[in-house]
């Protein structure tokens, strides 16, 4: 895809940080080196207290900041909310999703074009988006596992739930500083939540 002349190089990220961990730290620098912008699509934003999504949009925001703003331009960054408006398994329609998640997005950058970044499985996003809108994208991936191997944010709550020896080092090797200096908030949170978890719901 070739960009809009006139237009800026706006990299965009979508994910959950749930918590932020350093491959999510890893994307966003990558895309802070390549573009003019970056904005970060703070997705699940309307849901906290669950075992999935236990961390609530402003402590997330809080923790992003923290762990980037001391290396980093934060004028060129920029955070929104990004609520679900399902459960999570109930998405029938990838496509429809897709365009939920671009008109969001371009409603907030004023531009059609942009390079959206992704740090998982490249076949989830790009089966969200069909050639009405993939057109106007240019995608990014990140090889999770072979840049962080053994990274797993399902793992990084586990860890936070057991605390063991071993789950305090695998917290220490993949928790940026900033984040790891709060994991005891952090694991006081997840205990709460599992000792009395909201359920997930569909937006009305």
């Amino acid at each position: 895809m070739s960009e809009t002349q006139g237009t800026k190089k706006i990299g965009v990220f979508i994910a959950r940080f749930q918590p932020l961990h350093k491959a999510h730290v890893y994307v966003i620098e990558k895309a802070l080196k390549e573009c003019d912008k970056v904005v970060i699509m703070l997705g699940s934003s309307n849901k906290e207290n669950m075992p999935r999504n236990p961390f609530n949009f402003r402590l997330r925001k809080e923790l992003l900041s923290e762990s980037l703003s001391n290396n980093h331009d934060m004028t060129k960054i920029q955070i929104y909310q990004f609520p679900d408006w399902s459960e999570e398994n109930l998405v029938t329609d990838d496509h429809v999703w897709g365009h939920y998640l671009y008109y969001n997005i371009v409603s907030r950058i004023n531009q059609k074009n942009f390079t959206l970044y992704y740090s998982d499985n490249p076949d989830i996003v790009r089966n969200w988006f069909d050639d009405e809108v993939s057109r106007y994208i240019s995608f990014c991936f990140l090889n999770r596992q072979k840049v962080f191997d053994g990274l797993s944010s399902t793992k990084i709550r586990e860890a936070l739930l057991n605390f063991t020896e071993k789950d305090k080092k695998y917290l220490y090797k993949f928790l940026p500083e900033a984040v790891f200096d709060r994991v005891e908030e952090l694991r006081d949170i997840i205990v709460k939540v599992h000792k009395n978890p909201k359920k997930d719901f569909t937006m009305k």
